[in-house]
């Protein structure tokens, strides 16, 4: 902690020299929230939660002619956390980014350390800033991005244990315990080593984006990593007042003991009319085929998927999903008022055939969900969010999640979020 306010004060006694540029803001983003069947249906016997989270942050940026540095801090904490009187707090204080962008060329660039990677739709790669916490890697990248539209991105990371907090310093080795197993590896679900490549071109009416990733996840013993590699396209073309966007992706390699081969696509086109645009888009990911001897549900990796399907959170959000998805949606977005109302419909079904417990495939419909939020400007910094979403779930839903007792009749979240962000330098 120490050492963050004494790098931000280097930066800030660094800006009085003639090229460099410095900046300074923060965030205060507070978000109580109503969950009464979020990510699951609620059962008759539960009582929805209520609560109110915060986010704080310092953002500090250096900028010279080759050479940016930017420096995150960070804490997370929930109302009532900690006491009001109380000299040990117990929220999340810590680093949200910290990297350096070291410029070989106008074009050509190094970055290092800990950032956000996020592209396009934030399928495969997102920052998930809705999350409080965010999503993070600890990596090196470089990238070459010229005033032709063209993007290389090419990029990798390696994870180990920390060597503080009793674990000996490492000398041999490159083991990396699971959470849930007997070693102190703290950072749940992370990979042990990823690496990836990510092209963009941008024409003057479309758009093309490549993606070829590995990541390797530790399984078992010390030298037992299972790689997983995914492959992608996105593409997108306007047509006028109409903008379609095609996206497919496949995975193959190991996860854990067994082979991979699964895959995914999305098909969508927005128009825009008189009054508001409308998307109609269709996904596909798929699930696990029982009749094979092969993992076939697809994982969308490390994108903002809460962004993606529905809002509620009930597929791949901290939950894995064997069945697949199917994801049929209308999105809209309109003025209303000062503000905009943005409003989205979903009907899920599952991709692959799911049994019930008396070995019946169930019907492949899951549900509908109905997610509205209004946004409104508050000032030059800051931010009014409301939103509502509520999940018309079906018996299906009930055996995939795997609820065996009575639920609740209404599944719904209500939330309201404030967000400022000033500039103070």
């Amino acid at each position: 902690m120490k050492n963050a306010y004494l790098i931000i004060t280097a930066l800030v006694i660094s800006c009085f020299s003639a090229k460099a540029q410095f900046s300074l803001s923060g965030e205060v983003n507070a978000r109580g929230e109503y969950r009464n069947g979020f990510k699951r249906p609620i059962l008759e016997s539960q009582d929805p939660a209520f609560f109110i989270e915060q986010r704080t942050r310092l953002y500090a940026n250096y900028k010279m002619e080759d050479l940016e540095v930017q420096v995150d801090l960070q804490d997370v904490r929930m109302w009532g956390e900690d006491g009001i009187v109380d000299k040990d707090y117990s929220g999340s204080f810590g680093i949200s980014q910290a990297w350096a962008r070291y410029y070989m060329t106008s074009n050509l660039s190094m970055k290092m350390g800990r950032q956000i990677i996020s592209y396009d739709n934030q399928r495969m790669f997102g920052g998930l800033e809705w999350a409080m916490q965010g999503l993070r890697h600890d990596a090196l990248l470089f990238m070459y991005e010229d005033t032709l539209g063209l993007k290389i991105h090419v990029g990798g990371a390696f994870n180990q244990n920390p060597t503080t907090g009793g674990e000996p310093v490492r000398l041999t080795g490159t083991y990396y315990p699971s959470f849930t197993g007997n070693g102190p590896y703290h950072a749940t679900g992370n990979y042990k080593h990823m690496e990836y490549a990510y092209l963009n071109k941008k024409f003057s009416a479309a758009s093309l984006s490549l993606y070829l990733i590995n990541d390797a996840r530790q399984y078992g013993l010390e030298d037992s990593v299972a790689n997983r590699q995914s492959y992608g396209l996105m593409a997108m073309k306007k047509l006028g007042g109409l903008t379609l966007n095609a996206e497919g992706f496949y995975q193959g390699g190991k996860m854990g003991l067994s082979d991979l081969s699964a895959y995914m696509f999305s098909l969508s086109g927005t128009a825009k009319t008189s009054i508001t645009p409308l998307t109609i888009g269709y996904d596909y990911l798929s699930g696990q085929d029982t009749g094979s001897e092969k993992t076939t549900a697809f994982a969308p990796l490390f994108g903002t998927n809460h962004a993606l399907y529905g809002f509620m959170d009930y597929f791949y959000v901290g939950n894995g999903h064997l069945g697949g998805l199917q994801d049929i949606y209308l999105k809209t977005k309109f003025k209303v008022g000062k503000g905009a109302l943005l409003g989205h419909l979903h009907y899920f079904l599952t991709a692959a055939d799911v049994m019930d417990g008396a070995g019946a495939t169930i019907d492949k419909g899951l549900g509908t969900e109905v997610d509205l939020v209004y946004v409104r400007k508050l000032g030059a910094s800051g931010t009014l969010k409301v939103g509502y979403s509520q999940m018309f779930a079906t018996d299906s839903m009930e055996t995939v999640k795997g609820i065996t007792s009575e639920t609740a009749s209404i599944n719904n979240w209500a939330w309201v979020q404030l967000i400022f962000k000033p500039k103070f330098i």
